[in-house]
């Protein structure tokens, strides 16, 4: 019989001094880590603690708010600040979505539209009661010229004939939409029209009398063959539709109510367009070019709105523009509209795992691909498939999110935990603000700098993640840090031991306090602390040391380091930074 021998092992020196993120796919090997917080790879190939974060506060009646021309645009319950000028509104206590459209600026749900460069509110809107209009007792002639001679004149006419002196004409204007109700045949009628002008010299009025005059030249109305007043084909003995006792109204609920009822905080811009879907009525739509408040114009022209009924189940759950097409995500699904004009757009739907409701504001762009909250996790959308891109974090990520991103890195922030995808050394790690306490709102890319929005209780504040800020003078004055490796020396020869560690470790003694303690879990166990370092109490003589650890017996191990930095004044520099992990294991032995 021929038995096994036992075999000396001699010792060996492992270190790491390249360092990646999070990783739980494949055991989590030296080098990479089960838990990476608060840390960045900014002085990658090491890994070191993040700054303080500078932020900025923001009024805490704040209702919406957004950037344009370099200033912070918001709104409070009575007006909108655009940088430190504010311009007077009457505003609902909703909150708002602030939508760029050229100059413009559209408050939503009000709908009403500013002009960023003279503070003015834009023609078409109606922001209060004194611009309202209601004119009784008029009479309304629907005119057909010309049917059967059209190298003459095909035309129609459409005019409300008032008495001249009234006073209330004064606040109609070209493009103001205005409500005509009346009676016909014992039923109540009515139909919203735009206002082409106002005259008191046409040929077919008496003197006295004043005409104001709606376009028919474009729009459903321009039908010549049509009395859009009586809801019916003209006889061809009539061509004149006349209609007493008409009211015209001219106010904010009739211009809202040419507006479809939208999901307002899916409404995006693109091509001096807005763009809105709802999930009530499961259509898609877009606004004549150039016009926020005309919705329903179909008159074979580039310039008309745009609608379209969607086949698939749920309520849209997000939107975005993308490869210059408008996408609209639902759950199971996006769709995609194509094209420059009415006539050439075209609907696409894709089946993909897509935004998660609640999380609309995720949805951010980075080196071409779009990424977003998914229920079960963070997604990446090339404009045809979506892929899982959080894999290496280990676990399904429930909470809604609202994300930002450039080139550089992706932010995707849940209430307690920001989890950041730095694109530049591809790697995961986990951030707080605030300690993981307040509400995340928004997310935003501009002036190439990073925000995040949260509110706590009656705090607001514009968070800088990335980027420089000089104008953010507030900070908080501690961060906690954190990281986890995985089980150490778990796979190799048996009965080989780790017998010395060495961690080699750099501290900016600026900083009012930087303190950090190095604790182990030996084969499974609680963690026990091995070195603790106070910089308010005792400083190295040199910014970078190493750190010597005699660990326990052990087959495995884990090493936990954890510590909180502490400032009076914004400082930028790394406060820790890890250069090394150094380990020697024993020798053993083993049967061969």
């Amino acid at each position: 019989m021929r038995f096994r021998r036992l075999r000396s092992t001699a010792k060996s020196e492992s270190y790491q001094t390249r360092f990646g993120g999070i990783n739980l796919q494949n055991g989590t090997p030296l080098g990479e880590w089960e838990e990476l917080h608060n840390m960045t790879a900014e002085s990658y190939p090491a890994v070191c603690s993040m700054p303080c974060r500078r932020y900025k506060s923001l009024p805490s009646d704040m209702t919406g708010f957004t950037f344009k021309d370099d200033m912070l645009v918001y709104t409070v319950s009575d007006g909108i600040y655009i940088g430190d000028t504010k311009l007077d509104l009457e505003l609902s206590l909703s909150g708002k979505k602030l939508v760029s459209m050229g100059a413009y600026i559209v408050i939503l749900p009000d709908w009403i539209v500013i002009n960023s460069e003279d503070m003015s509110v834009m023609e078409g809107t109606v922001s209060d009661e004194t611009t309202a209009v209601t004119i009784t007792g008029g009479t309304l002639y629907e005119i057909n010229f010309n049917q059967t001679s059209p190298t003459v004149d095909i035309r129609k006419l459409m005019y409300y004939e008032t008495d001249a002196s009234n006073s209330a004409l004064e606040k109609l204007k070209k493009g103001d939409r205005v409500k005509l109700s009346y009676a016909y045949k014992g039923k109540a009628m009515s139909f919203v029209i735009s206002v082409d002008s106002i005259s008191t010299e046409e040929s077919y009025l008496e003197e006295g009398r004043a005409a104001v005059i709606f376009d028919t030249a474009s729009g459903i109305y321009k039908d010549t063959r049509y009395f859009f007043s009586e809801v019916q084909p003209m006889t061809d003995n009539r061509f004149v539709a006349r209609h007493e006792n008409v009211t015209l109204e001219k106010s904010s609920e009739i211009e809202k109510a040419e507006i479809p009822d939208m999901d307002y905080e899916l409404i995006v811009e693109h091509n001096n367009r807005l763009w809105g879907c709802s999930s009530e009525n499961h259509e898609i739509y877009c606004s004549k070019l150039g016009d926020p408040f005309t919705w329903k114009e179909y008159s074979g022209l580039s310039t008309d709105s745009y609608a379209v009924t969607v086949g698939s189940d749920g309520d849209f759950t997000g939107s975005t523009v993308y490869n210059d097409s408008v996408l609209f995500f639902k759950e199971n699904c996006v769709h995609v509209v194509y094209g420059t004009k009415a006539s050439n757009f075209t609907l696409s739907t894709i089946e993909l795992r897509g935004v998660q409701k609640g999380s609309h504001n995720s949805i951010c762009k980075s080196n071409g691909l779009l990424y977003y909250k998914a229920p079960e996790g963070i997604f990446a959308f090339n404009g045809s498939a979506s892929v899982r891109a959080d894999g290496r974090l280990g676990r399904d990520i429930k909470e809604t999110a609202v994300g930002v991103a450039d080139d550089d890195a992706v932010y995707m922030a849940t209430d307690d935990t920001v989890y950041v995808y730095d694109y530049l050394h591809d790697s995961w790690h986990t951030e707080d603000i605030m300690e993981g306490h307040g509400t995340m709102v928004s997310g935003h890319n501009y002036g190439g700098a990073l925000y995040l929005t949260m509110a706590i209780g009656n705090l607001v504040r514009l968070y800088l993640m990335r980027g420089n800020n000089d104008s953010f003078t507030e900070f908080d004055e501690t961060v906690g840090f954190s990281l986890v490796t995985g089980d150490l020396n778990r796979t190799g020869a048996i009965m080989r031991h780790i017998s010395k560690l060495r961690f080699v470790i750099g501290v900016d003694d600026t900083y009012t306090d930087v303190s950090f303690t190095i604790s182990i879990s030996y084969n499974g166990g609680g963690y026990k602390t091995v070195y603790s370092y106070d910089s308010t109490k005792a400083k190295p003589s040199t910014e970078i040391f190493t750190v010597p650890i005699i660990p326990m017996r052990c087959q495995r191990m884990k090493i936990r380091i954890g510590g909180v930095v502490t400032e009076n004044s914004y400082g930028n520099a790394p406060a820790f930074t890890l250069y090394g992990i150094y380990y020697t294991t024993e020798g053993g032995t083993e049967l061969g």
